[in-house]
């Protein structure tokens, strides 16, 4: 099972991830104005359901560009009051670090999953690839009767 962030500033909303032999599961938080959690969103696909998993990064506008008015407008503030300058400055990166996300997808009977999480959270998205990958590898290495006898006359000549 994998536990990942679904917010950079709120980092202890957590987003699930589990893959068996069978299905993956996943349990995603909705979240409202960026922090407030507000319900979940579950899925389970069947293995035999998933194809083209990719991961990728997004960049959102808005988020980098009002965190970036808000850092230069701390370092105006700058001269006046350090405190809330620091403040500013704080808030303004973590809405800049938030417009950074890294994303999971995956093709499943027609639709498209997406698991978007933090920059920060980038190998979590391999590790959560990679099993995908392994769990699909296996589910085919079931299915193929060459592999098998393979496999089969490989251990009675050990």
């Amino acid at each position: 099972m994998f536990n990942f962030s679904v917010s950079l500033l709120f980092f202890w909303i957590k987003g699930h991830l589990e893959v068996d032999g069978r299905f993956i599961k996943t349990k995603i938080p909705n979240v409202v104005l960026w922090f407030i959690p507000l319900g979940a969103e579950e899925d389970t696909v069947p293995l035999k359901n998933v194809s083209n998993l990719r991961i990728s990064t997004k960049y959102r506008l808005f988020p980098l560009v009002f965190g970036a008015i808000l850092v230069f407008g701390a370092l105006n503030l700058l001269a006046s009051s350090f405190i809330s300058a620091l403040i500013l400055a704080i808030i303004g990166i973590g809405i800049f670090g938030t417009g950074i996300q890294k994303i999971l997808s995956f093709d499943k009977s027609g639709g498209t999953q997406i698991i978007s999480v933090p920059f920060y959270e980038g190998q979590t998205l391999s590790a959560m690839k990679n099993a995908i990958i392994t769990a699909l590898s296996n589910d085919t290495d079931k299915s193929d009767l060459n592999l098998f006898f393979d496999k089969k006359a490989d251990h009675t000549n050990k």
